[in-house]
């Protein structure tokens, strides 16, 4: 590889962002990662990692120290927050799960993933890491990719790669009229020690969710079991804030009747702080010459197959695999990246989205979908989910 005088720019500290620099600052090449938080550090809760993702890590040389700090469910449990019935059960262990998947599924703590990754970008010193650095704009001009802060400063590059998230500034310059696309729902999540939380929570040893008309809870353990994560999501009117008096009790109207385990969620789930639910129209056009986008920045998706992550550590990996395999020419990479992923995440994001009205159906909907997804077996669930959990080009 030729020396590289100018260093490839990474706009965004997230779990993309920092797994692009681990990539290609592994290989030599020069980084400088800006982050606008003053910290580069993630929100403190759990992320699912499905079997796609893990050997992507393990090519980073960082799959055991992730498997060690992770949590393997037993299962994914779909149950009716109504009525209490399963509606699916997809084991995650056992004979038949890992001769078709060459990897476990994980729970971890999202800070434990970040800072693995993080340990591994300290170690490089080809990788500088820059926080409270807040990116507005870029430029280009022949070999150079300047960016602009918000403090006024401008900072050069060989090329530039945004990760910088689902509201993506840079991705507003490539894409003026393009807008995330607001589904109604927010999310509240809490960890809470497990001998703190309901016994029937601490009984379940997989990921849990049980779904309602306009609403689903769904829980798993961290950290060894240690810790349960809890996360809440309820259609709500825009109007309506957390502090609202209206507000708890449009929770309470939506959930009223549902089975006492959803109840036991609402008592101990953190209902000051959430989360608007939204996602990305798919787009064709990622890059622009010597930028490029990656990650929700990309291809912001839903969390019904709980992909967003994975399709980020996918993108790092693979993006940061082709620019080393092109040193002299990111633009060439990064239309090949483009190529080589579009088909990919656009799908997670589109069946994402037809998951999610299936998933919140009340009445007569509800009671189709349960009959339908009922008659699946196991084996029906991991044909359903091969194409995500065990991808082509990770069969070697």
């Amino acid at each position: 590889m030729r020396k590289q005088n100018a260093p490839v720019i990474v706009v965004g500290g997230g779990l993309g962002g920092v797994a692009t620099a681990v990539t290609l600052g592994q290989q030599g090449m020069q980084v400088r990662l800006l982050e606008q938080s003053a910290e580069i550090a993630p929100i403190g809760y759990g992320v699912q990692i499905g079997p796609n993702v893990l050997p992507m890590l393990a090519r980073l040389g960082l799959g055991e120290e992730v498997l060690q700090a992770a949590y393997l469910p037993d299962d994914i449990l779909l149950l009716d927050a109504r009525s209490g019935d399963t509606i699916f059960r997809i084991p995650l262990k056992g004979e038949a799960f890992e001769r078709r998947f060459t990897a476990p599924y994980i729970a971890i703590h999202r800070v434990d993933l970040h800072e693995i990754l993080l340990r591994a970008c300290r170690k490089l010193p080809n990788v500088d890491l820059n926080q409270a650095t807040t990116v507005t704009s870029y430029a280009q001009q022949g070999d150079t990719v300047q960016v602009r802060t918000a403090d006024d400063r401008t900072i050069s590059g060989s090329a530039l790669i945004a990760a910088d998230g689902l509201r993506s500034r840079l991705r507003a310059q490539l894409h003026p009229a393009d807008i995330w696309r607001d589904t109604g729902y927010v999310a509240h999540r809490t960890i809470v020690p497990r001998d703190k939380a309901p016994s029937r929570m601490r009984d379940r040893r997989g990921v849990t969710m049980l779904t309602g008309a306009g609403f689903h809870v769904i829980y798993y353990p961290l950290r060894g079991g240690d810790e349960i994560n809890m996360v809440g999501v309820f259609q709500v009117p825009a109007a309506l804030e957390p502090a609202d008096v209206e507000y708890g009790r449009h929770i309470a109207a939506l959930t009223a009747g549902a089975v006492p385990e959803v109840q036991d969620v609402l008592g101990v789930l953190n209902m000051t702080r959430r989360w608007a639910i939204a996602d990305r129209e798919p787009v064709r056009r990622w890059h622009e010459g010597r930028v490029t986008l990656l990650g929700d920045a990309a291809h912001a998706t839903l969390q019904s197959l709980a992909q967003g992550a994975g399709m980020a550590l996918e993108d790092a990996v693979t993006l940061g695999e082709l620019m080393v395999a092109h040193p002299d020419d990111p633009a060439r990479a990064f239309a090949q990246f483009e190529r080589k992923r579009f088909m990919r995440t656009a799908r997670v994001v589109l069946e994402s989205r037809a998951l999610w009205p299936q998933f919140h159906a009340g009445g007569v909907e509800a009671e189709v979908r349960n009959a339908q997804w009922q008659e699946r077996n196991a084996e029906d669930h991991y044909r359903c989910l091969d194409w995500l959990w065990n991808p082509k080009e990770e069969r070697r």
